[in-house]
């Protein structure tokens, strides 16, 4: 499999990750970007597990995707089934219709967001103080 086609079509796609690492801490793959947020990150330790990381995670969170579409099914219907890690950092919601999470990650409170799957306005509710 070709990383740099698979990033192409990724690309070309509109679909935003980040790709970084720390020499011998993995390799950490990121769905999404510092202004809208990070659906869900995964730390691999070859660069042979990106792909397949990166094609369960967009057929996951964007199904209706031209990459996701074009994807065999074997591959969607596995995605649809996996749990994947949310992002490490900032506040996390979740969106009430559609369930997808919304990672902010430069807030540590969150009082609204468009959902970045349904797109739906959403207004947080404050935690009730005990």
């Amino acid at each position: 499999m070709d990383l740099a086609f698979e990033l192409q079509k990724i690309y070309d796609s509109e679909i935003n990750l980040e790709i970084g690492w720390f020499w011998d801490c993995g390799i950490k793959i990121r769905l999404g970007d510092p202004m809208n947020g990070y659906l869900a990150e995964e730390t691999v330790h070859s660069a042979f597990e990106i792909v397949p990381w990166l094609q369960e995670a967009i057929a996951h969170f964007y199904p209706e995707s031209q990459y996701a579409e074009a994807l065999g099914e074997e591959i969607r219907e596995r995605a649809s089934r996996r749990l994947f890690c949310p992002p490490l950092i900032g506040a996390q919601v979740f969106c009430p219709d559609c369930g997808a999470p919304n990672p902010s990650p430069d807030f540590e409170e969150v009082i609204f967001f468009v959902c970045s799957r349904c797109g739906k306005s959403v207004e947080v509710q404050p935690p009730k103080v005990q």
